[in-house]
C-alpha cells in the first residue's frame, strides 16, 4: 500500500477541504436559549454525536432535533434559536418547516434572527439569510455535509452548551497533520485501520460494526454510519459495485441483541468496539437481599461495564470474528475531535484505496431528483 500515493490521491480531491480544520466563526448563542435545529444527515448527525456526549439533562430538554417534514405540535417562544443547517441550502425537510414556522404566529415574536448553517455563496438559505439579516456560519464549499463536524455544526453546539470548541478543532487538527506528515501516534492509528480493513475487505469482511461501550457515545455511531456508508459504497472506475456496510450498535445493549448474529452468523462481519479508558465515578451498590450477585457490593457500574466491554471482545476473538479495539483516553472535547478526524481519515484513504471517490454521493442525489420529481418541484 503506497500511503504517500493515497494520501495525495485524498488531498487532491475537491472536496477534500476538511483536512484543513479551518476553525471558521460562529454567531455567539444564548446559552439559556431553547435551540431548534433544523437539518439532516451530515447537517445534525454531528451535533446530535456531540450533544449526547456532553449536554446535561437540562440542555437536552431545550435542545428539539427536526428532521423530517412530518407536522408535529410547536410553539415558538420569543427566546428560542432557530438554526437552519443545510450546506446546500436546498433541503427540502428543512424549507418545509421554514414554511410552516413562517405561517404560524411565533414567527414575528421571535427576540432573535435564526441562524443559517451553509455554504456563504448564492445558495437559497443564503440569499434568505443576507436578505433577512440572519447570521451565517459558513460551511466551506470544498466540505462536503458528512465531514462537517469541524464546522459551525460541531462547535456551535458546543458553544451552546459551554464546552470548549477550541479543543475540539485542536483535537482534530493534530490528527489531520499527523497524516499529512506521515509521522506520530496518531498517523499510525489511522494508517493500521486503513491497512487492516483494506486487507479485511479483500479477504471478504464487507460489514463492520461500531460498538462504543458508553452510551454517552450511542449518537457517535450513528454519525459513523453514514460516513462509512455515503463514503464507502459506491461504483468503482471498473463498473464493480464495491463498499463497506457499517452497522450501529452500543455496548452493552448490542451484546444482549446483535452478538448472537455477530458471532455465530456469516463470517462477513467485523467489530470495533470502542472503550472510554477514564474511570467512572465511584459509587456504592447496596444488593437487596435475594440479589442473585451478593458481590456486587464490591462493585460499580464502571467497572461493571468494562468486564462487559473485555468478555465482549474476548468472546468475538476466541469465535475468529475480526476485532478492532479503539480506547478513548475520556469523554472530552479533544478526544471526541480526534475521533472523529481520524474516522474522517480512515474513510477517505480507504476510500482511495478501493479505487472510489469517498466524498461523493451519486446515489443520494439521485434519489433526492427523484422525490423532487414525485412532488412536482423540478
Amino acid at each position: 500500500m503506497d500511503r504517500a500515493a493515497l494520501f495525495a490521491g485524498l488531498r487532491a480531491n475537491p472536496m477534500a477541504g476538511w483536512l484543513r480544520v479551518d476553525g471558521l466563526p460562529c454567531p455567539a448563542v444564548d446559552p439559556g436559549s431553547r435551540i431548534l435545529w433544523f437539518g439532516i444527515g451530515g447537517s445534525l448527525l454531528p451535533s446530535e454525536t456531540l450533544l449526547a456526549a456532553f449536554a446535561s439533562p437540562e440542555q437536552k430538554d431545550r435542545w428539539v432535533s427536526l428532521a423530517s417534514p412530518e407536522a408535529r405540535p410547536l410553539a415558538l417562544g420569543a427566546s428560542d434559536q432557530l438554526v437552519f443547517a443545510s450546506k446546500s441550502g436546498k433541503t427540502l425537510e428543512l424549507w418545509t418547516w421554514l414554511s410552516r414556522l413562517r405561517a404560524g404566529p411565533g414567527w414575528k415574536a421571535l427576540a432573535r434572527p435564526p441562524i443559517a448553517i451553509t455554504q456563504d455563496d448564492a445558495n437559497p438559505l443564503a440569499k434568505l439569510a443576507r436578505a433577512e439579516g440572519w447570521p451565517i456560519a459558513p460551511i466551506p464549499v470544498d466540505v462536503g455535509g458528512r465531514y462537517s463536524a469541524m464546522t459551525p455544526i460541531g462547535t456551535l453546539p458546543l458553544a451552546w452548551m459551554g464546552r470548549d470548541p477550541g479543543a475540539f478543532l485542536a483535537g482534530a487538527r493534530e490528527v489531520s497533520a499527523q497524516v499529512a506528515a506521515g509521522s506520530g501516534p496518531w498517523s499510525a492509528r489511522v494508517w493500521e485501520l486503513v491497512e487492516r480493513l483494506f486487507q479485511a475487505y479483500l479477504r471478504g469482511t464487507q460489514e463492520w460494526v461500531l460498538m462504543p461501550y458508553a452510551l454517552r457515545l450511542e449518537q457517535l455511531s450513528a454519525w459513523w454510519v453514514q460516513l462509512v456508508a455515503e463514503s464507502l459504497g459506491k461504483v468503482a472506475r471498473d463498473s464493480t459495485r464495491r463498499g463497506i456496510t457499517p452497522i450501529r450498535a452500543v455496548g452493552p445493549v448490542d451484546q444482549h441483541s446483535q452478538l448472537q448474529r455477530w458471532m455465530a452468523g456469516p463470517r462477513n462481519l467485523g467489530v470495533i468496539v470502542a472503550t472510554v479508558e477514564a474511570p467512572a465515578e465511584p459509587e456504592r451498590l447496596e444488593p437487596p437481599p435475594g440479589c442473585p450477585y451478593p458481590r456486587l457490593a464490591d462493585l460499580d457500574g464502571g467497572r461493571i461495564l468494562r468486564a462487559q466491554a473485555e468478555g465482549t471482545m474476548e468472546a468475538l476473538e476466541a469465535a475468529g470474528v475480526p476485532l478492532l479495539h479503539w480506547p478513548l483516553p475520556a469523554v472530552s472535547e479533544a478526544d471526541l475531535g480526534a475521533f472523529m478526524m481520524a474516522w474522517q481519515c480512515i474513510v477517505g484513504l480507504l476510500g482511495v484505496a478501493l479505487e472510489l471517490d469517498p466524498l461523493d454521493q451519486p446515489a443520494v442525489e439521485d434519489g433526492k431528483k427523484r422525490t423532487f420529481g414525485k412532488l412536482g418541484l423540478i
